[in-house]
């Protein structure tokens, strides 16, 4: 594949591994791949959490731990803690924690 091809991922009808999410992470609506694929806790503290990667000012009021935890049910609360508190010594960037 072309490096400088744009590439759309179709996050509502395709399954997609937690690196090629990584890899387009920056063309993500977060609300929509929380939604939509089988996430890791450490993806979701990384990116789902993340104020810096979340798509529009909506997303700061209605994406947290809770809505996470609903949307992803194979993670538990300590999942998300144990990944947030390895992120810079559990002072890291995660948002709704």
């Amino acid at each position: 594949m072309n490096t400088d091809e744009e590439v759309t991922l179709d996050l509502r009808n395709e399954k997609y591994d937690i690196e090629t999410l990584e890899k387009y992470v920056d063309d993500i609506h977060m609300k929509t791949c929380v939604n939509t694929q089988v996430l890791t806790a450490e993806f979701c503290v990384k990116y789902v959490l993340n104020e810096d990667y979340m798509s529009c000012i909506e997303d700061t009021y209605c994406i947290d731990t809770g809505y996470v935890l609903k949307r992803q049910p194979h993670l538990t609360y300590a999942d998300i803690m144990r990944e947030y508190k390895k992120v810079n010594n559990g002072e890291g960037y995660a948002h709704g924690i």
